[in-house]
């Protein structure tokens, strides 16, 4: 049953009948008891009204004594055990029985009877006990009358109530489903009762954070389309200025130039691709034990024809060779993009340095350059997307360090820029090491 309206009220229901059930078997068992008390009491009374009547009289026998309501059954015995008188005709009525109260068994169910003697004759009262049950039940279905009404009126005000609880769950499924598919504003949480005021607080939490998601890709869709626009437009001009080339070597110098945008274009969008892939909404990609040191070498074989070209040298320091939990090709990509970052600031005949390592239970991946470094009001922002620093050369996206970011935090890994030693900057990453990694380091 997928209704919880529909549930609650059934559960409600069956929760008043069950109550209504158990007051009937109560009442039931008390009309017994108190019906059983009454009778005996009356049998009694009936018994010693008979004896003080004239058994002796012959006339007292074959007159009409006054019948009762309650099929009482009259019984005189001599003292002989001859039964000489008895009222009401039975197929089968008990037998003589002893003094007092008791209780008898017969073909046609039980008796109840009452003895008592005088004047050399045994009076009895008897009863069929069945007659008392009818009487009890009847007491009963009497008292379950009223029972019936107030069952109703409690189940009326069960619907008003389990309604009344669940009106603010329909007011905001209605809300959501009248929204069309951009609009993220909060949902009002007015008159949302406190079990409920959790789940409404986590899904404005929900709300809000696919508002900033769709902020930040809307922005970034229109940061890419922009600078698409660029080298584009130079890939167009580089094509007509080939075209129009008239000899061989402005036709050579075109071509190179072509080469050289396609490289740049090809790069932005790898760079690009490589950044929605990091987005917090995409799926997080398998995390599993890699050994940092070896996407470090992947990241340093990939820049090594740019650092050759510029003639810049990739100094290794102390590398660790510790295992860190997640994925390989994110990790290469984080480290190639601080490798070329480094190499394309660093000027011709410069330096990079990268090292890895360990202290309690922290790797620390450093890279240094020692190109001009960034200043500390530009630190913040070159993680934005597509933000370069005023007045640097280097032929760039401004996504590199974006993209750092992005999959640091999705590492839980920490990102601090600093100063180097070699005169330029300074990037340390810190990330936990692997579990496997933890467990063999500890001391013993």
């Amino acid at each position: 049953m997928r209704s919880l309206r529909i549930r609650l009220i059934l559960l409600l229901g069956v929760a008043i009948m069950g109550s209504a059930a158990l007051q009937f078997a109560v009442s039931l068992r008390e009309a017994m008891q108190e019906a059983n008390k009454l009778f005996d009491y009356h049998m009694k009374q009936m018994a010693f009204a008979l004896k003080d009547t004239g058994l002796d009289d012959t006339e007292w026998y074959t007159s009409s004594k006054p019948s009762t309501n309650f099929d009482f059954v009259i019984q005189i015995w001599s003292d002989d055990g001859v039964r000489v008188f008895q009222r009401r005709p039975y197929l089968f009525l008990p037998q003589q029985a002893e003094v007092g109260f008791s209780t008898v068994s017969l073909n046609n169910g039980d008796w109840r009877v009452y003895a008592i003697e005088h004047q050399a004759r045994r009076i009895q009262v008897a009863q069929k006990m069945e007659t008392r049950r009818d009487r009890a039940i009847s007491l009963a279905v009497h008292s379950l009358w009223p029972i019936i009404p107030v069952s109703l009126l409690l189940f009326a005000v069960a619907w008003w109530v389990v309604t009344s609880a669940l009106s603010p769950l329909n007011r905001i499924g209605h809300d959501l489903a009248h929204r069309n598919a951009d609009s993220l504003a909060p949902v009002s949480d007015e008159g949302v009762p406190r079990e409920v005021s959790l789940l409404v607080a986590e899904l404005n939490s929900l709300l809000g954070r696919m508002a900033n998601a769709l902020r930040s890709q809307q922005h970034f869709v229109a940061d890419a389309a922009h600078e698409l626009r660029s080298p584009l437009t130079a890939l167009k001009l580089q094509l007509q200025t080939l075209t129009r080339a008239k000899d061989e070597a402005a036709r050579t110098q075109a071509v190179a130039r072509l080469q050289g945008g396609v490289e740049r274009a090809s790069r932005l969008v790898e760079q690009l691709l490589a950044l929605a892939r990091q987005d917090p909404l995409s799926d997080s990609p398998p995390q599993a034990p890699v050994r940092l040191s070896a996407c470090m070498e992947n990241a340093i074989s990939d820049v090594g024809p740019l650092a050759s070209s510029r003639n810049v040298e990739i100094r290794l320091g102390d590398v660790a060779d510790i295992s860190v939990s997640g994925n390989a090709e994110a990790l290469r990509i984080m480290i190639r993009n601080l490798i070329d970052n480094a190499v394309r600031y660093a000027p011709h005949d410069g330096t990079v340095a990268i090292a890895i390592s360990f202290e309690n239970a922290r790797v620390m991946l450093t890279v240094e350059d020692s190109g001009p470094g960034i200043s500390e009001e530009n630190r913040l922002r070159v993680f934005d997307r597509f933000y370069r620093v005023p007045g640097t050369s280097a032929g760039g996206s401004g996504l590199g360090l974006a993209i750092v970011k992005a999959i640091a935090d999705r590492h839980d890994a920490t990102v601090h820029l600093g100063h180097s030693r070699l005169g330029g900057l300074k990037v340390d990453i810190m990330m936990s090491a692997a579990m496997a990694e933890t467990s063999e380091s500890a001391p013993a």
